[in-house]
């Protein structure tokens, strides 16, 4: 199969951190509102679908369940520490790299190349710990070389990647494997990674108070002199007005992101 760029482009969403259920998670019809506001009146054809692996991350922390009815009691404290248990268990599988993290990674690769195999261009929304599924996946496949021949995108599965609110940089994130990018090769294309960032986002900085960061670089560290990388990568940096944990949740309604992505996915 190739893409054809005649064809709708499809813009994948990987959520991140979620507390819920697969059903209740709706971040891909955000971004395509997001985009149809930033495209105004250019008439653009393009699709989002969100990668959903929440019941995934569910069904992986049922051994949690006990020790979330010994920590309280009362009714507003089980609801409280549900939540929280939710949250740190996602993080907990993602870096423990079990089998449901293989599992999430697997189900996002044959979600990418159910679209390549449908020839339409896809390109990647991913958001906090997303990101992190996203960038093995995406690794993984340029690893695979029937995949990302440098001289034709058309053999591509992702034509570019985005991320946001991503803690890719933060150390407990970079292991073996992780600690940099795969090489396209010789060729003459370039694949586009761009990694959007919010000054007061703890889960960028690792900041629990939500330190306000001037300068930040994370993506952009994982770019080398190597001609046959292949890769333009670029961190932008965006103020959406808000603070702490909020501010990690504002990108799917930046203006920011919006622009960034509508250059993407249109040129």
């Amino acid at each position: 199969m190739a893409v054809d760029p005649k064809k709708p482009r499809k813009v994948l969403v990987v959520h991140g951190v979620q507390t819920g259920t697969d059903a209740t998670l709706e971040q891909d019809k955000a971004i395509a509102e997001l985009i149809r506001s930033r495209l105004g009146n250019i008439p653009f054809s393009f699709d989002c679908e969100l990668y959903r692996y929440e019941n995934l991350n569910d069904a992986a922390q049922e051994k949690f369940q006990l020790l979330n009815k010994l920590l309280v009691q009362s009714p507003v404290g089980k609801a409280v520490s549900r939540k929280v248990i939710d949250i740190v268990g996602d993080v907990v599988i993602s870096l423990a790299d079990n089998s449901t993290a293989r599992q999430i990674r697997q189900g996002l690769k044959e979600k990418i190349l159910a679209i390549y195999n449908s020839g339409n261009p896809c390109y990647i929304v991913a958001h906090s710990l997303g990101s992190i599924y996203a960038f093995d996946v995406l690794n993984e496949l340029i690893a695979d070389r029937q995949y990302f021949d440098r001289s034709s995108r058309k053999t591509w599965p992702v034509q570019g990647l985005l991320t946001i609110g991503s803690p890719i940089g933060l150390a407990m994130f970079r292991v073996s494997g992780r600690d940099k990018i795969r090489n396209l090769g010789d060729g003459e294309k370039w694949l586009r990674w761009l990694n959007i960032w919010d000054h007061n986002d703890p889960v960028v900085s690792g900041n629990i108070f939500g330190k306000h960061l001037s300068t930040y670089q994370i993506a952009e560290n994982f770019l080398t002199a190597d001609p046959a990388q292949g890769w333009i990568i670029r961190d932008i940096a965006a103020d959406t007005g808000k603070v702490w944990l909020i501010a990690h949740t504002a990108y799917w309604n930046s203006p920011v992101v919006g622009d960034k992505l509508v250059d993407m996915v249109t040129s």
